[in-house]
């Protein structure tokens, strides 16, 4: 008995130095990942771009994995900080105190708290921050807060056949940590610790030897910073295709629905398969490959980000987009209900050598993506009744001769100003930016703010200030018009109201303060995005600045402020009918 005790013994001895070595290589990583993001941001030698960020990465990084012990790693960061100290000449940080600031993100207290870092670390950086750059020209950062391509971020490409060497993935995760860490208002919104989250994927990207294995952890990590900003990134993946397990098209259109447990067959698109595996318009498919519709979807939240369900909901619903259904390979298996009786059934998808089908679903994505309205005809959804589409609205920008612009403008706002009812359809992205504050100069009626916008602080990155400058709202070419609407005021939401669409929803809550807004909750994420550039060339988008409702109430996340929620009904969906369109003219007729 004694004899077969060794083995067992030194196999448990072994893993444990296993574990423990696995957990000071990533210790030493995050770590250096976390002191290399403050300096970036903080340090005026990389901050003003005298000292190049990535090369002082680089180059440390193979002494920081040389380290055996935690000892050998504080003197590695505690001489790179002493050399670019010896650099430049310290200042200290004299700041302008802040109208109202947004700093729930900002928590410091790792410079000395964190028993990884020594006590000498800790007042290097403590005294690095109090002389920390202060210039509005940073380097890393953006000139005017609307900017969105974080300048100075190098691509690395690399061949789409060869994977990202190693030392760039590392960068990887530092700039994201980083930019997550300093850059990103609604950190404290996420709902996982941001630290955790990344000390988990460190070292997944160290093992990812391959580039499928590199953009999966890249998708992974990021999807959790809860930011429909961010949802899209996965479209920049080469291998998105393999990664999300979405090869081909389904032959027919569908929608979620029941909060994403069940997927609506809303349309035929190509009969013969259809019809051969017995599905028809009005089927509600309940699983897919054995494997419940409402699994699905949290699969795909391990590598999508959204800000709230119902944003992800929403992008999914796109055909054009094809994530939802599993079709990596030409057949599945699809469990659906019709009436109170529940079929199971194999069904073919369509491929992209399949030119005669394939040019079918063309036709029809071009027809569904087709604006219903071109030139200057207004929208009658019914009588008295103007509709605005906030992503047809450019029809009215160029609709008109140059010298004709402006007073072709206020003449078809004559035109709504004696009409009963307006309904500003905000389900989509605008087209024209300037078309709110048209509205402006003719209904505008104040000057005060409609949101409560936070900008990055650049005398303190991390932290935001709220801009009190009313031009940042309204330009200043922009005049309120007094003219009195009388008539009822509607607006209409969804998931896939997002970003300037939420604050254009803002905007007209403020200008038409008797308005009612209906619909779906909206995607949640308010304010200019930012646009990183990742190594292999890859672009990660999040939101950048922080948005408010005047009196506090947030919008990250929660979207726009909803007075009655309506989803679509099913019959409605399938008649053609939209039924958020119908109760904005119920109300506006005066039906309850």
């Amino acid at each position: 008995m004694k004899y077969k005790l060794i083995p067992l013994c030194f196999f448990m001895l072994w893993s444990q130095v296993m574990l423990a070595q696995t957990g000071l290589n990533t210790d030493k990583k995050f770590y250096f990942f976390k002191v290399w993001g403050f300096l970036k941001y903080d340090h005026p030698a990389l901050a003003s771009g005298r000292v190049d960020a990535d090369s002082v990465f680089l180059t440390t990084l193979t002494a920081v994995d040389a380290a055996k012990n935690k000892a050998q790693f504080n003197s590695i960061i505690l001489t790179l900080l002493q050399q670019l100290n010896a650099k430049i000449k310290f200042t200290p940080a004299l700041t302008k105190p802040a109208v109202k600031m947004l700093s729930q993100n900002v928590d410091r207290r790792w410079f000395t708290r964190d028993s990884f870092l020594s006590p000498a670390i800790g007042k290097q950086l403590q005294y690095i921050y109090q002389n920390r750059y202060t210039d509005s020209l940073h380097y890393y950062y953006t000139p005017r807060q609307h900017g969105d391509i974080l300048p100075h971020e190098k691509p690395y490409l690399v061949a789409d056949s060869l994977n990202v060497p190693y030392a760039y993935r590392m960068l990887a995760v530092a700039k994201i940590q980083a930019a997550i860490d300093l850059l990103f208002p609604h950190k404290y919104l996420m709902d996982s610790n941001w630290d955790l989250i990344v000390k988990k994927y460190i070292p997944l990207f160290v093992s990812a030897d391959t580039r499928l294995a590199y953009e999966t952890q890249l998708l992974r990590l990021t999807a959790p910073i809860n930011d429909t900003h961010a949802l899209h990134f996965y479209e920049g993946m080469k291998n998105r295709r393999r990664i999300l397990k979405t090869q081909n098209f389904p032959p027919f259109d569908y929608m979620l629905i029941n909060d994403g447990k069940n997927i609506l067959v809303t349309k035929v698109i190509i009969p013969e398969i259809c019809e051969k595996a017995g599905l028809m318009a009005g089927d509600i498919i309940t699983h897919l490959n054995g494997q419940p519709v409402a699994q699905r979807i949290s699969w795909l939240q391990q590598y999508l980000s959204a800000s709230n369900k119902n944003a992800l909901l929403q992008r999914l619903n796109r055909y054009l987009t094809n994530v939802l259904f599993v079709t990596d390979s030409l057949q599945s298996t699809l469990t659906y209900q019709r009436g109170q009786v529940s079929k199971t059934t194999s069904i073919n998808w369509v491929t992209g050598k399949q030119k005669d089908h394939l040019q079918t679903l063309t036709d029809y994505i071009n027809q569904k993506l087709a604006p219903r309205y071109k030139g200057l005809e207004l929208d009658y959804i019914a009588p008295g009744i103007i509709r605005f589409k906030t992503d047809e609205e450019d029809r009215f920008l160029y609709g008109f001769a140059d010298n004709k612009y402006l007073s072709g403008i206020d003449s078809i706002f004559n035109i709504a100003a004696k009409n009963k009812g307006l309904v500003f359809d905000m389900r989509g992205y605008p087209n024209w930016g300037g078309f709110v504050n048209m509205l402006y100069n003719k209904f505008g009626h104040d000057k005060q703010p409609y949101a409560q916008y936070f900008k990055v602080n650049k005398q303190d990155i991390g932290t935001y200030s709220l801009i009190t400058d009313f031009i940042e709202y309204i330009p200043p070419s922009v005049k309120a018009g007094n003219t009195p609407y009388n008539g009822k005021v509607v607006i209409i939401t969804n998931g896939e109201t997002l970003s300037m669409s939420e604050y254009n929803t803002m905007f007209l809550q403020h200008l038409f303060p008797n308005s009612i807004t209906i619909g779906e909750q909206s995607a949640g994420a308010d304010g200019d995005d930012k646009t990183l550039m990742l190594p292999g060339g890859y672009n990660f988008t999040f939101t950048g600045n922080a948005i408010f409702y005047p009196d506090g109430t947030a919008a990250q996340r929660k979207g726009v402020k909803i007075d009655e929620i309506i989803h679509p009904h099913v019959k409605d969906v399938l008649q053609e009918k939209d039924t958020m369109l119908q109760r904005a003219i119920e109300i506006i007729n005066g039906g309850k």
